[in-house]
């Protein structure tokens, strides 16, 4: 387990694979997660687009969370499966891992196997091992002089992330760091703790949602997500809605209907 980025230059770890950086990407990420946010309410629908859109961007990755630190204490603001929240959840119970380090020490940290476990997180390396994940790269939330957190990506294959992945997550990072900072000076950091607790306490019904969609289409987890933010986006509801909708509709006697 190595750091990607511990020095003022920002250099990688010169073990990740080289890679030709493709400029349109970077753009195009960078693109995607624009924008202000106007209003705490705002966070959770836009750090939920942040993770969808870098595993979406990065190939090779398969989940991807956000932690923010609020009152010092970590929470998974955002994640793209339940078992993204379960892998960040074993790092907030055993106090150790490479996303709280990223977020309370600003490090870049990249893991290339988990197999190959150099003792820093030894007790984090063996719960990963026993839930089949391989890699795994976390980068702080950095704006100006506050850290706000970490965003953890994980990969099921060893050696997944390579220099460019780590300069794409760069640009996410830096976004996403600028918009919480800028929304926690406008609201303060007492709502942003209970937005997250609110937006936590809401993802239940999503996740029932993504369920129904599931099982109605035979589809995995992402894909089932993926219908819904589509969906969100075409008819112009927020997801969270539109979930409550579906889940709805299945107890009553017209089905929910999701192109």
């Amino acid at each position: 387990m190595t750091d990607i980025d511990t020095d003022a230059r920002g250099a990688v770890d010169p073990a990740m694979p080289p890679t030709a950086d493709d400029p349109a990407l970077l753009e195009a990420l960078a693109t995607e997660l624009g924008g202000v946010l106007e209003s705490m309410e705002q966070v959770s629908d836009y750090l939920e687009r942040v993770v969808h859109a870098v595993r979406r961007h990065i190939e090779g990755c398969d989940e991807v969370g956000v932690t923010v630190l609020s009152a010092n204490r970590p929470h998974t603001a955002a994640y793209t499966t339940v078992q993204t929240l379960e892998i960040d959840a074993a790092q907030y119970a055993l106090d150790e891992g490479p996303c709280l380090d990223a977020a309370r020490h600003r490090t870049e940290n990249h893991v290339a196997d988990l197999v190959v476990d150099d003792g820093r997180w030894p007790r984090f390396a063996q719960e990963c091992r026993e839930e089949g994940m391989r890699s795994l790269l976390a980068l702080p939330l950095v704006s100006g002089t506050e850290c706000v957190g970490a965003i953890n990506l994980y990969a099921w294959a060893p050696h997944a992330f390579d220099r460019f992945d780590a300069a794409m997550v760069r640009v996410a990072a830096s976004r996403c760091a600028d918009a919480l900072v800028a929304v926690t000076a406008l609201d303060g950091a007492r709502r942003l703790a209970g937005q997250l607790e609110q937006a936590m306490a809401s993802r239940a019904i999503i996740e029932q949602a993504k369920g129904v969609i599931m099982a109605m289409r035979g589809v995995p987890e992402h894909e089932a997500f993926e219908v819904l933010r589509k969906t969100s986006q075409d008819r112009n509801v927020k997801v969270r809605v539109l979930a409550q909708q579906i889940v709805t509709g299945v107890s009553t006697p017209e089905p929910p209907t999701v192109p």
